[in-house]
Order: C-alpha cells, then sequence, then structure tokens
C-alpha cells in the first residue's frame, strides 16, 4: 500500500508544480485602470501632424484587445498618402519610458498604435 501513496504523492506533487508553471506563463491581464490612464493621456497630449497644414490627429480611444492596448487614431487627409510624415509621427506618439504606463503595464503586454483613414481603412501602427 505504501508504494501506492508514494506515487499518488509523487503524482500530486507534479501536477501541483506543472500547473503552477501554466499559471505562471499566462499573460497579466489588462487593469481598467491602465486602460483609462491611456485614454486620458491622449485626450490631454493630442497628436500634432509635421505639417501644420495637415491637421490633427483625431483620437478615436484605447481598448483592450487580448494582451494589447489598441490606441485608434484617425489621420488628416493630406497624410493618407505621405508614408514617411505619417511614420515620423508614429515614432513620437508613444507615451515616454518616465511615463508611469510602463510602470503599470506588464512585459507581456503591449501598448499598439493603430492608424485610420476617415473611410476606415488601415494605415499603418506602431508598438510602442
Amino acid at each position: 500500500m505504501y508504494p501506492f501513496n508514494k506515487f499518488k504523492e509523487e503524482f500530486l506533487y507534479a501536477a501541483v508544480c506543472t500547473l503552477s508553471l501554466a499559471a505562471c506563463s499566462q499573460p497579466k491581464p489588462i487593469t481598467h485602470e491602465t486602460l483609462v490612464w491611456v485614454n486620458n493621456f491622449y485626450i490631454q497630449h493630442p497628436v500634432a501632424t509635421l505639417n501644420a497644414t495637415a491637421g490633427g490627429w483625431l483620437f478615436r480611444g484605447a481598448k483592450e484587445v487580448g494582451t494589447e492596448i489598441r490606441v485608434g487614431f484617425l489621420i488628416p487627409g493630406p497624410m493618407m498618402s505621405d508614408t514617411e510624415k505619417r511614420k515620423a509621427v508614429l515614432n513620437t506618439i508613444c507615451p515616454a519610458k518616465t511615463e508611469p504606463i510602463w510602470q503599470v503595464l506588464h512585459d507581456d503586454n503591449q501598448l499598439v498604435i493603430d492608424v485610420w483613414t476617415d473611410d476606415k481603412k488601415f494605415k499603418d501602427f506602431t508598438v510602442c
């Protein structure tokens, strides 16, 4: 009887270890407070373009998509066909590394900026 109990004990120990490791590898959920912070950040810091005649980018909100926070922007008409200017702006609109979002957002989560045209065509994205 003892060997069977020892086997059962070792099996349970192995199962607990396996489940613990599986739980550790699961991505952390994005909290509501993190989404609120991102939305407030882009409301308080509107995105300007490098071309003064093009106009501003319209912030469309941040939402959770799995392990990502997706931030949407509609771009002004003059920038729809200007890839270089769009990329230049995309490279500047992520929150600075000193912003609190980077202490709240887990390493396995991402902040992604998506850029759309007013006719709902996807144009670009960047991962912050």
